[in-house]
């Protein structure tokens, strides 16, 4: 986490979350005569999600939580966010039951990954990396404006697509001051 960075990794493990997902729904139209690969597909599907699951959404929050609130209100600010992580846990387990009932198996697990892609999608549009800032640079990211952390979000795909699809030697996105104070007295110009 402190070297992949926290938004990075959830980044990188709501779209493996979602094919996690889409393959547990896929393997459940295995015919039930190939009973062995149909129960050896459900398993690894569900062992790649958790395995995925507690590397990124399953950490990250915790840790996230500790970082995005300013002392005074820390405590407090950490036991809403545990007890939020704890709803939504108690509302999926609850809701599973009839879920499955109207969407069939294939179809609830087809909606769970759905909500990991919406899930990408926020995280990149509002969610600020806190690696490596001490706290007078969590109260620059965090005092920033939404629009400029969507904007920076949505200059993050371009970056992407440019640097590792078309394999362009492109500028890394700064997104704050520090950053690029940072960057220059280090002698990093990529």
């Amino acid at each position: 986490m402190d070297t992949f960075g926290r938004r990075n990794l959830l980044l990188l493990t709501f779209p493996l979350m979602s094919l996690a997902m889409f393959f547990i729904g896929f393997s459940l139209w295995i015919p039930e005569t190939s009973h062995n690969t149909r129960i050896a597909c459900i398993v690894l599907g569900t062992y790649l999600s958790g395995a995925i699951y507690s590397t990124g959404c399953g950490s990250v929050p915790t840790t996230y939580s500790a970082e995005v609130y300013p002392l005074y209100v820390r405590p407090f600010g950490i036991s809403i966010a545990t007890a939020t992580t704890w709803f939504f846990n108690f509302l999926l387990g609850v809701t599973w039951p009839s879920l499955r009932n109207k969407f069939t198996a294939q179809g609830s697990f087809a909606w769970y990954a759905g909500w990991n892609l919406v899930g990408w999608w926020l995280v990149l549009l509002f969610v600020p990396e806190t690696k490596d800032k001490n706290l007078e640079e969590l109260d620059q990211v965090f005092s920033s404006s939404t629009r400029f952390h969507i904007r920076c979000g949505l200059r993050q795909i371009r970056y992407f697509v440019k640097r590792y699809i078309l394999r362009r030697d492109v500028e890394q996105v700064v997104l704050y001051e520090h950053e690029d104070t940072a960057s220059r007295e280090l002698g990093y110009n990529s």
